[in-house]
C-alpha cells in the first residue's frame, strides 16, 4: 500500500510540473521567427500569436532550432485569419533558415 501511496503521489507531482523556462537562445530563435512573420504581414497590427504557453523549441538536423507558431494575422480585406507557421534557425540561433506558414485549423 505504501508503494501504491508513493507512486500516486509522483504521478501528480509529474503533472503538476511547468515546462522549463526557456533560454536565450531558444527566445533569439523564437524572436527572429516572430520579426520574420511580422515583416510579411500585410497589417503587422493584426497579428495575435495564439500560443500559450509558447510552444517548445525543438533541436532539428544539424542542431537548428525548429518550432511552431500559431497566429492570426487580417488580411488586405481586414478579415482575420488563423495560421501556422513552421520556421528552422540556424543552431546559434541567429539567422532563419526556413519558414513554411499555412492555414491554420
Amino acid at each position: 500500500m505504501k508503494k501504491l501511496t508513493l507512486l500516486a503521489l509522483l504521478a501528480l507531482t509529474a503533472c503538476s510540473k511547468t515546462a522549463a523556462p526557456e533560454g536565450p537562445l531558444d527566445a533569439g530563435a523564437r524572436r527572429i521567427c516572430m520579426d520574420n512573420i511580422e515583416s510579411r504581414a500585410i497589417n503587422k497590427n493584426s497579428i495575435s500569436y495564439q500560443d500559450d504557453p509558447a510552444a517548445p523549441v525543438t533541436k532539428g538536423a544539424n542542431g537548428q532550432l525548429e518550432m511552431t507558431l500559431k497566429f492570426s494575422a487580417k488580411n488586405e480585406q481586414g478579415m482575420a485569419s488563423s495560421l501556422v507557421a513552421r520556421c528552422v534557425v540556424s543552431a546559434d540561433g541567429k539567422k532563419l533558415v526556413d519558414i513554411a506558414v499555412k492555414e491554420g485549423r
